[in-house]
């Protein structure tokens, strides 16, 4: 199975459980894929408490970060970047996100902290379902604040302003320590961060099928709707899902109804990827894939349905047994390096849901991946006779209304089906949205291609810089720290933009 993650900052090959349950996702962009998660001697460690919310627990682990120094000027702003699903990697403040580059224009301290039961920051031996129990989105938002206040101790800098930056996953955990934390952080870049949680986002498969058609057209769709109606008549019979397996080349036969459920998942897989990370580093794009469906006829969907499956997943077969996927699901020892897709759908099916699923009519994918495909995977891994607590969350940070809140900018692109979670209209004078057309998951944080601008870096109010929303919060940030006034002396986006 396809889940597609909100990662933005590194991407896993497993095609069982690939896309993500989310995220990461996609906490990180294809850019990066898995070179992020390779070791480092120059990883620092910090001594963590295990249980912020209980007293009497005593326990501790070892959180792993990561600090630059080079740009540090005494006095300086410390810039944090929020670990998330998945391992953080040395590259991240060294150059490798644009957060680097305003740590040289306002002579940071560049740090990147892992987020507790991914990649080498392990509270526990294993990952049981029990030790999981310490897993949550407050129990990171915690550590974060503890570690600030150590980091801040530990340069002599205790009145050093903070700047929070994160994508996807991350970038909903930056936007809500702003929100949770206020007197530790100065301001925060939320960038494609779902700070709604939803337990069946049906939404996301809306905006692929808006996206494939922005960039293409409406033959593109039109083509994959007919794919998926011929795949539905032939998974009728035990025929025609042989007839399946050796077209889309399928690892073992489709024997039942959540087999079948799961090659939907993947072969719709096959265009969430590509969408949410279209132009980002994969030389598969939006525009590649329809090229593939547009080509011929009508009557050639089917076959271009295969040649766009061939070329995302090349010669490896796609495993499409439910149970297998379980069984993946259900492995307690911890990798130090790629996503953590146990802990991360433990998290999803806890606080989070944001299941894609095919319960719109708006989408050309069918209607085989419902709500209790999701559902009954949190049961058969972890055991839960319950659905994610979603209201909850949102009780807890808002959601889409994060009233009291100041200094926080969500960057979000028209492309990145997870914009549907998250804030892309200015909520206050100072908690603003940039929304930038022809952009996808997590675009901001890259550096300009080629030395120029993303892809449609105009957005509707006519901004002219993908980043200078973010040196905005930045600089807005930082003036409030220094002059304690308020912030009186903040603009609006469009007016501090079109001066640019």
């Amino acid at each position: 199975m396809k889940v597609i993650l909100l990662l933005c900052l590194a991407i896993v090959a497993v095609s069982a459980v690939r896309n993500s349950f989310a995220f990461s996702p996609n906490r990180v962009s294809r850019a990066f894929a898995l070179e992020n998660a390779e070791p480092s001697d120059n990883a620092r460690w910090f001594e963590q408490e295990l249980d912020h919310f209980s007293p009497q627990d005593q326990g501790t682990w070892k959180q792993r970060y990561f600090v630059n120094e080079t740009y540090y000027k005494a006095g300086g702003p410390f810039f944090i970047n929020v670990g998330g699903e998945g391992a953080i990697s040395e590259k991240e403040v060294t150059g490798h996100l644009m957060m680097s580059s305003y740590a040289q224009t306002y002579g940071a301290m560049v740090v990147s902290v892992e987020h507790r039961f991914y990649g080498e920051s392990q509270p526990f031996p294993d990952l049981s379902t029990d030790n999981l129990r310490l897993l949550s989105s407050q129990q990171a938002l915690a550590d974060l604040a503890n570690f600030i206040v150590h980091l801040k101790e530990q340069y002599g800098a205790p009145d050093a302003p903070v700047i929070t930056f994160g994508g996807s996953y991350p970038g909903a955990l930056a936007a809500w320590f702003r929100m949770k934390y206020p007197h530790v952080t100065m301001g925060s870049i939320a960038s494609s961060a779902p700070v709604f949680a939803a337990l069946d986002f049906y939404g996301y498969m809306d905006v692929v099928d808006k996206s494939l058609a922005s960039v293409s057209g409406e033959i593109c769709d039109r083509r994959i709707q007919i794919a998926t109606a011929y795949v539905d008549k032939l998974v009728q019979t035990e025929e025609g899902r042989d007839t399946l397996a050796a077209a889309f080349n399928i690892c073992r036969p489709l024997v039942s109804d959540k087999d079948i459920s799961t090659m939907y998942a993947n072969l719709m897989g096959n265009f969430q990827g590509v969408v949410q990370y279209d132009e980002e580093g994969s030389p598969i794009t939006i525009q590649t894939v329809c090229d593939i469906m547009e080509s011929g006829s009508d009557r050639d969907a089917f076959e271009n349905y295969q040649k766009v499956n061939a070329l995302v997943n090349g010669k490896n077969c796609i495993e499409c047994n439910y149970d297998a996927t379980i069984d993946l699901l259900k492995q307690t020892d911890h990798k130090a390096a790629g996503v953590g897709m146990r802990q991360w759908t433990y998290q999803t099916c806890l606080e989070f849901g944001y299941f894609q699923t095919t319960d719109s009519e708006n989408q050309p994918f069918g209607d085989n991946v419902p709500l209790s495909y999701y559902t009954d995977m949190c049961h058969d891994t972890f055991g839960f006779t319950f659905k994610p607590r979603v209201n909850e969350t949102n009780l807890y940070y808002g959601g889409r209304n994060p009233r009291g809140a100041s200094n926080i900018d969500f960057v979000n692109g028209s492309i990145d089906p997870w914009h549907a979670l998250s804030i892309t209209e200015d909520f206050s004078q100072t908690v603003i949205a940039t929304f930038v057309q022809g952009t996808a998951h997590c675009d901001d944080m890259l550096p300009p291609k080629n030395g120029t601008t993303p892809r449609g870096a105009e957005s509707d109010c006519g901004c002219v810089r993908l980043d200078d929303s973010d040196k905005y919060v930045v600089e807005s940030a930082l003036a409030y720290f220094e002059n304690n006034s308020g912030h009186e002396s903040l603009q609006r986006m469009s007016i501090m933009l079109g001066s640019a």
